[in-house]
């Protein structure tokens, strides 16, 4: 098995246990993040493009440099599907992994639009595109929901990709007030008349985003989504998990399960997606409008 996808498994089995711990023990936490900005650097390479990171995430960074590298059949699949000309939305951007290397695949023509709330992630996110002359990619200081307004992000302790506006137990995390869009009120303000792909990663708010983005759905035949899926989270911002997957489907949209443990991509119902995802499991899933991807 493949660096990245025994780290996979073995988070699979891990990360929920381990989770509470790190969220509730503060001297075990502090300790964790010491050896953590201690052993990682704070730039990475991946792909050929250079990355400035925090050292002290126990996510993204932690499998960037336990593995060398990160999702890398999900963000292949992403890639893949982009052309020159495109448009792509990343909401969830978090430090570029996604929206930089798809600059390079919509080129010029095309354009990126990522979506960071987070402040930290966002100054990083920002010195990367710069870094990776990214010229095409548009960053915007606000998360994604079905509505505009502003919110409080509840800011993970120790993974700076699990900040989320729905957090029912917001541990010993803090928060920040942040902006808040709708894909369809964004992209009407900014003369955005259609999207190719929009990836979608934004710890339980996942239905609320596809909620705000109908319209958007509707002008743009051949969409594809990528999102994560994750059961546990999606109830905690109050949407019924299942109730997501069966609207895009009667949306007219095929789903497909991105499988980075087993590096597959297999064509699933929405029942099929729901039971690949016991307890505070996930999987990432592919939304194709219109028929097979």
């Amino acid at each position: 098995m493949s660096g990245h996808r025994f780290f996979n498994s073995m988070r699979a089995g891990l990360g929920p246990m381990i989770r509470p711990f790190l969220e509730r023990v503060g001297p075990l936490r502090k300790l964790s993040l010491w050896a953590l900005s201690r052993r990682h650097p704070s730039e990475v390479t991946l792909d050929g493009l250079v990355y400035q990171v925090d050292p002290r995430d126990f996510g993204v960074t932690f499998e960037l440099h336990s593995t060398g590298t990160y999702e890398p059949f999900t963000r292949d699949a992403c890639l893949d599907l982009l052309g020159p000309g495109m448009v792509f939305l990343d909401v969830g951007s978090h430090v570029g992994l996604y929206s930089i290397p798809a600059a390079a695949k919509v080129t010029d023509a095309g354009r990126v639009v990522a979506f960071e709330p987070h402040p930290g992630n966002r100054s990083l996110l920002e010195k990367n595109v710069l870094r990776n002359h990214a010229d095409n990619v548009t960053v915007v200081d606000a998360a994604v929901s079905d509505s505009s307004g502003e919110m409080m992000l509840q800011v993970s302790p120790f993974n700076t990709g699990d900040h989320r506006l729905y957090r029912r137990d917001a541990g010993s995390g803090s928060g920040v007030m942040t902006r808040v869009v709708s894909i369809d009120e964004w992209c009407r303000q900014n003369n955005v008349t259609r999207v190719d792909m929009v990836k979608i990663d934004v710890q339980g708010a996942e239905a609320r985003v596809i909620a705000g983005m109908k319209q958007m759905i509707d002008c743009s035949p051949g969409i594809n989504i990528i999102l994560e899926y994750t059961p546990w989270m999606l109830r905690e911002a109050g949407d019924e998990p299942e109730e997501l997957l069966h609207d895009l489907v009667s949306r007219g949209f095929t789903l497909s399960i991105i499988d980075e443990g087993r590096g597959t991509l297999e064509p699933s119902t929405a029942e099929e997606i729901h039971r690949a995802c016991p307890g505070r499991s996930y999987v990432n899933v592919l939304a194709h409008h219109g028929g097979d991807a």
